[in-house]
């Protein structure tokens, strides 16, 4: 009974993630960020790569600096000589020598010695994109707090505009991390695949899935103003159920991970909307949350700190779900004659371990994340309460509660699916266990002196 009132929730929960996949599917184009974005933001700048072929030490202000040249750069130009208007000591002025200078005669005017120009590492890069691909340009960088340190063979990312009607200005927009990136998720991957054998490759498989969910559906409905809890749900299911039985497995021990993820998921979502509104949280603190008021004016902050609470709540449920769906198929293996009841009481006490410690990294990962506005806050001398409530700080503690409500609802009820299925698959191997029993014991002899036979049960 047990197992069907499961198969049938799961079986309702992938309809429902279903149709709403197709109704919430985002269609038509992508609303335009309001004027000015492309042009302020380096984030949305269009790019071009490049590679340092030199770093030397000379003067600022080359006239190449920043346009694109072929050959070496041209020099910076020497700084002009600037009149000063003191009369140095022992200048003559003019009139009769040894008398003071008539009134309203004209003092002559001392050239000053001309200032020492600035120092800067003049960085030779040459462009391997754009419309002056194949020649180079010249970057200019004098130690200001925030620069990158440029070496010979390093890989960059340049921004550029228009500065004529045929000249273009290159300035530096960021290192080009594709290979040390690449080459360290790799390393990932193989360590995982060489722990976890073929369920760590299909765990891997399951990240690809995920991530591309979130990104072809998630992100494009969130950016056409859809509703960002049913978003969210749709998104966590639409992943969990074939990432689920994938990476774990068709049968009970996932089937009921499932339904206490999906169900702690639904509960997680109703108390981060009753946080962020009771709260009066705005999202304003964070500067892409105004710049998404600012330049997306169609979509919500709000929304999106929702679906945010939801799918950071999502991983840790995943997690705790089938490691407690686990602990009771061990138990049960382990002492085929539990009881539901048994099984749930001895499980818990592996959950509450989890809670324990779950807690713990749930919370010091958004520390971890929020550290340098926790660094700018301790140094603000503003009273601690204040700084707690605040909106920066209360949305990062709102959404570590939201999770530990979520994972500490997910424990029991996790558990309780899990009992109650898998005593219904051992009543079942205690059976075929019996009859093992009576298929090895010998048969009475059929009638007195008769050779024994034994009966052979199929």
């Amino acid at each position: 009974m047990a197992r069907r009132v499961l198969a049938a929730f799961l079986a309702v929960a992938a309809v429902a993630a279903l149709v709403g996949l197709a109704v919430l599917w985002p269609r038509g184009d992508a609303p335009e960020p309001g004027p000015g974005f492309r042009e302020s933001q380096s984030m949305a700048a269009q790019s071009f790569r490049g590679e340092v072929v030199g770093v030397t030490t000379g003067t600022c202000g080359s006239p190449d600096a920043g346009v694109a040249f072929d050959g070496a750069p041209r020099p910076a130009p020497p700084m002009p000589q600037v009149p000063g208007l003191p009369t140095p000591q022992g200048a003559q002025a003019p009139g009769v020598p040894g008398l003071p200078a008539p009134q309203g005669a004209q003092q002559p005017q001392q050239l000053q010695q001309p200032q020492q120009p600035p120092e800067c590492d003049l960085v030779i890069v040459d462009l391997a994109g754009g419309p002056d691909e194949g020649r180079r340009t010249l970057l200019e960088m004098s130690g200001q707090p925030g620069e990158p340190d440029l070496e010979e063979g390093t890989k960059i990312h340049l921004t550029s505009h228009a500065i004529g009607a045929d000249q273009t200005r290159y300035a530096f927009l960021d290192i080009d991390r594709t290979t040390p990136v690449w080459a360290w998720v790799a390393v990932t991957a193989i360590a995982i695949a060489a722990v976890a054998a073929w369920r760590g490759v299909r765990a891997i498989a399951g990240l690809v899935l995920t991530l591309g969910v979130v990104a072809a559906f998630l992100i494009p409905a969130l950016l056409r103003g859809g509703p960002p809890v049913a978003l969210s749900l749709v998104t966590g299911a639409v992943v969990l159920f074939p990432v689920m039985f994938l990476v774990h497995g068709v049968n009970w021990k996932s089937a009921a991970a499932l339904g206490g993820t999906l169900t702690s998921l639904a509960a997680a979502a109703g108390l981060a909307h009753l946080a962020i509104g009771g709260a009066d949280l705005r999202g304003l603190a964070d500067e892409s949350n105004l710049l998404i008021q600012l330049y997306l004016p169609a979509v919500s902050v709000t929304g999106l700190m929702l679906a945010g609470f939801i799918v950071g709540a999502l991983g840790v449920l995943n997690d705790v779900t089938i490691a407690q769906a686990s602990t009771v198929t061990e138990l049960a293996d382990a002492d085929p004659d539990a009881g539901p009841l048994e099984l749930f009481t001895s499980a818990m006490r592996v959950g509450r371990d989890h809670i324990a410690s779950m807690v713990y990294t749930l919370v010091l990962a958004y520390v971890g994340a929020s550290l340098p506005m926790t660094l700018l806050l301790s140094v603000a001398e503003r009273p601690l309460l204040q700084v707690l409530t605040s909106d920066i700080v209360a949305t990062e503690l709102l959404r570590s509660a939201i999770g530990a409500l979520g994972l500490t609802l997910a424990v029991p009820v996790t558990t309780a699916i899990a009992a109650v299925t898998a005593q219904v698959r051992e009543q079942g191997r205690e059976q075929r266990r019996e009859q093992d029993r009576h298929a090895a014991s010998p048969a009475a002899p059929s009638s007195p002196g008769s050779p024994a036979e034994t009966v052979r049960v199929p």
